[in-house]
């Protein structure tokens, strides 16, 4: 690993399904990932969620699933989640 890396791709494959696994996350629509040193990883995602989710809702959603992925991924440090709708569907 070097500072600047893209995480690991099992590592990615790992922050990707825990994402998904939250219920609030329809699906991620973009997945970016750095190391900012060995034991930190930063992970910056973009997920699609349903419109009709109140402002609580998605606040408590995010939480959901950023302990998701710390929980599948522990060295994901510094997280920052998008919320969006899904135009893609």
């Amino acid at each position: 690993m070097l500072v600047g890396e893209s995480a690991l791709p099992e590592e990615v494959a790992a922050i990707r399904a825990a994402l998904e696994s939250a219920p609030l996350v329809e699906r991620v629509i973009h997945l970016r990932t750095v190391h900012m040193g060995p034991d930190e990883l930063l992970v910056g995602a973009k997920i699609a969620i349903s419109q009709s989710e109140t402002a609580a809702g998605i606040a408590a959603g995010i939480d959901e699933a950023e302990r998701a992925l710390r929980a599948a991924v522990p060295t994901a440090r510094y997280v920052f989640l998008e919320p969006d709708l899904d135009r893609a569907r």
